[in-house]
């Protein structure tokens, strides 16, 4: 396993800590209560010593296995400081979401609509989306078990610019979810599965939505990076990626502009970093 470890904090940690000190820069100029800005300040620090701490100690072998796992924590911690930052809907965009919507579904149904789509294949886009969280695991799982010859510092690269900067957006779009807002989410779709995404939402989720959607671009960016050493596999995650991210739109779990725009931001990230990747 090949590791860009010329520098002491290696890229994705750079990328980590960025986005730490951005958060903690708009705690200066937000309009927030004093204990969530001081929530969002204290954890940020904490946050930027454990990152620093384990490239401090990556020397020590178990200390080392942690680090080359630990941005799947970053994602997931970044996920959940910058919903901190919700103070409330910001209806006009709603409307501008639900719009596109409505039009799209509008030009769908002269064919068929999502809501008459064979029970199968509404059943196989609810599981790709619930699936969504074992994606990004599994990609780097496939490629850090396997004999294949990879940069890490790379494939967490990718993700991580792609996840954190739909993040970094929310403190300033904030919209509620389509499924929070409409009467008739679901129609169609298996309940088991329904309510087992539903479920996942209300316990693992900040309940508000993201503008770029997380799940499209880190699903979309795993494929990609896996593509880079191990195009077969990345294919068959890509197949993945675009099932979770129809599938966030047909259950209403997210606005089309949504997902669309978040498929399109992990395809940049991917782009980037192997632009600039030496």
């Amino acid at each position: 396993m090949h590791q860009s470890d010329i520098w002491p904090v290696r890229a994705a940690e750079f990328v980590t800590l960025a986005y730490l000190g951005y958060l903690m820069l708009l705690t200066v100029n937000r309009r927030l209560a004093p204990q969530r800005r001081a929530q969002i300040q204290t954890l940020s620090a904490i946050a930027i010593l454990a990152v620093l701490g384990l490239a401090g100690g990556s020397h020590i072998p178990g200390l080392a296995i942690m680090r080359d796992w630990m941005p799947g924590l970053y994602i997931l911690g970044g996920y959940w400081l910058s919903g901190r930052f919700y103070t409330g809907p910001m209806l006009t965009w709603e409307r501008q979401l639900a719009e596109i919507d409505r039009r799209l579904f509008a030009a769908l149904s002269r064919w068929s609509t999502a809501w008459t789509a064979p029970p199968m294949l509404l059943a196989a886009l609810e599981l790709a989306y619930l699936s969504v969280y074992v994606l990004l695991p599994a990609g780097f799982a496939l490629l850090y078990f396997s004999r294949t010859a990879f940069d890490i510092d790379q494939f967490w690269t990718v993700v991580l610019v792609a996840e954190l900067a739909c993040y970094a957006t929310l403190p300033w779009v904030q919209t509620r979810p389509p499924r929070a807002l409409e009467t008739d989410t679901g129609r169609g779709l298996p309940d088991a599965l329904r309510q087992a995404n539903l479920i996942v939402l209300r316990y693992g989720s900040i309940q508000v939505n993201t503008f770029p959607s997380g799940h499209a671009a880190g699903a979309v960016a795993t494929g990609l990076a896996v593509a880079i050493w191990r195009p077969k596999t990345g294919l068959v995650l890509l197949g993945w990626a675009i099932a979770v991210v129809v599938g966030s739109v047909v259950g209403r779990y997210h606005y089309a502009a949504d997902s669309a725009l978040g498929a399109a931001v992990g395809i940049a990230a991917w782009l980037v970093i192997l632009w600039i990747w030496p």
